[in-house]
C-alpha cells in the first residue's frame, strides 16, 4: 500500500553512515546513477531493479521537487521480474519430450535425451522472457527521514525487503538495518547506557513447560525477537489490570487491544489461535491461550495521541505495521497533505517505541520479578483494574 493514500503497511529500516541530512545534490546523483535502467544486465534471476520518481511507472527523472516533502524524501522501488514462470518451463519440457519420443518412435527417453528436451524448453522459454512476454511489474513506496536516519519501506515481504537493502546499499554505500524487537531493543539499552540488559535478556514464559526438560527454556541465545511477543504480553496486562492510559512526551496516550489478537505457543507446541472481535483481549477464547501459555506475537492497536486516533495492526516480534489508518486530513495541498500523512507515520513507529522503551525499562528494574509475577497470575486469574496511570520517559 502507498503512503500517500488508504491504509499503510510498512516495515522500517535504520541506516548509518555520511549521507546528507538533506535531499541535496550529492543525494539526487546517487538516486539517478540508480534508477530503474541504468543496470547493464539483469540479476542472476532475471529481475531488473531500481528508483523511479513517486509520480508514474516510467519516471526515472528524478528530482528535487519531486522526491522532497518536508524532512522527507519519497521515492519509489520498481521491481521487474522477466524470467518465466516454471510451469511454463515444465509445459514446453513435456512438449520437447512429446516431440523427441514421437521422431524416435520408441516408449521412453534416455537420460540425455531429457536433458536434450529440458534445455530446448529452457531456450524457448528465456526467448519469450527477452522479449518480455512473462514481464512482471511492481512498485514500493519508500519514505526515507534523512535527519533520523530512517527508512520506511511499504511491504513486509521478504524479498521485496531483501532487494530495498540491496538496492540501498548500492546507491549510497551504506547498508540498512531491519528495525525488529531485537535492534530497537539494542538502540533502547545503548541509549540508557544499559546495552547489557538485552545481551543478558532471557524469555519469560507464563507456565512451565511440560514438554522441555527441566531447566530448559528452549532459548536461543542468538536472537532477542521474543522481546517483541513480551511487550504485547505487557501490554496487555497493564491495559487490562491497570489503565489504558499512558504518558508519551508529555502527552497523554491511550491505548487499546481491538479487532484482532493472535497467541502463540511460546514452546511450539500447541500452536496458534487468531481472535478476531470488537474486544479480542477480553474474549474467553484469549483467557484461556493465556493460560495455557500462549503469548501474543500480532495485535490490532488503537492508539490515541494528541487528539488523533490510530487504528493498526502491530507485529511485535517483527515490529512491523500493518494496515495503518491514518486521520483525515483538512489540508487541500497534495504537498501539505503528503507531509501531514508521513509525520503521522513517523510519529506512530515513534509512540510504539515509545511504548517499548517503557517496557524494557521495568523488565530491567529491580521490581521486575515482582511485576513478572503479577503477571503470571494474571495470566489465570485477572485482577480488577485499578486507575493508576503511566509515565514514558522521553
Amino acid at each position: 500500500m502507498a503512503f500517500t493514500s488508504g491504509p499503510v503497511t510498512f516495515r522500517r529500516f535504520f541506516f548509518t553512515g555520511n549521507i546528507p541530512d538533506t535531499v541535496t545534490e550529492s543525494v539526487i546523483k546517487a538516486l539517478t546513477d540508480n534508477a530503474f535502467g541504468t543496470a547493464e544486465v539483469a540479476a542472476s534471476d532475471g529481475s531488473e531493479c531500481g528508483w523511479i520518481a513517486p509520480t508514474h511507472l516510467f519516471d526515472t527523472d528524478i528530482t528535487h521537487e519531486k522526491i522532497t516533502c518536508d524532512n522527507f524524501l519519497h521515492i519509489n522501488l520498481r521491481l521487474d521480474r522477466t524470467a518465466p514462470p516454471p510451469s511454463i518451463i515444465r509445459a514446453y519440457t513435456q512438449l520437447e519430450e512429446h516431440a523427441a519420443l514421437k521422431d524416435a518412435s520408441k516408449p521412453f527417453l534416455s537420460k540425455a535425451e531429457r536433458k536434450d528436451a529440458k534445455e530446448r524448453a529452457l531456450a524457448t522459454a528465456q526467448k519469450e522472457a527477452n522479449a518480455g512476454l512473462y514481464r512482471k511489474i511492481n512498485t514500493f513506496d519508500v519514505l526515507i527521514d534523512l535527519k533520523a536516519k530512517t527508512l520506511y519501506f511499504a511491504n513486509l515481504g521478504t524479498s521485496a525487503s531483501d532487494r530495498i537493502m540491496s538496492l540501498f546499499r548500492e546507491t549510497f554505500d551504506t547498508p540498512l538495518e531491519p528495525a525488529t524487537a531485537e535492534s530497537i531493543a539494542h538502540r533502547i539499552a545503548e541509549a540508557a547506557g544499559d546495552a547489557r540488559a538485552i545481551e543478558d535478556a532471557e524469555p519469560f514464559h507464563l507456565i512451565q513447560s511440560t514438554h522441555l526438560p527441566e531447566g530448559d527454556s528452549g532459548f536461543d541465545f542468538n536472537d532477542r525477537s521474543f522481546l517483541g511477543r513480551e511487550f504485547l504480553t505487557w501490554l496487555w496486562f497493564k491495559t487490562d489490570t491497570e489503565d489504558d492510559m499512558f504518558t508519551a512526551g508529555n502527552q497523554p496516550l491511550a491505548v487499546m487491544i481491538a479487532n484482532v489478537l493472535n497467541l502463540t505457543c511460546d514452546f511450539k507446541v500447541t500452536g496458534s489461535d487468531t481472535i478476531r472481535a470488537d474486544g479480542p483481549a477480553r474474549s474467553p477464547e484469549a483467557k484461556a491461550a493465556l493460560a495455557i501459555g500462549k503469548q501474543p506475537t500480532k495485535a490490532g492497536l488503537i492508539l490515541e495521541s494528541q487528539g488523533d486516533e490510530f487504528n493498526l495492526l502491530f507485529d511485535g516480534p517483527q515490529f512491523n505495521i500493518s494496515s495503518l489508518r491514518l486521520p483525515d486530513s483538512e489540508a487541500t495541498d497534495t504537498l501539505a497533505r503528503n507531509e501531514e500523512r508521513f509525520n503521522h507515520i513517523k510519529h506512530v513507529a515513534g509512540l510504539l517505541d515509545q511504548l517499548f522503551a517503557l517496557y524494557l525499562g521495568q523488565r530491567s528494574a529491580t521490581t521486575w520479578h515482582a511485576l513478572l509475577n503479577n503477571i503470571k497470575k494474571w495470566a489465570t486469574n485477572t485482577p480488577a483494574k485499578s486507575d493508576k496511570p503511566l509515565t514514558l520517559a522521553r
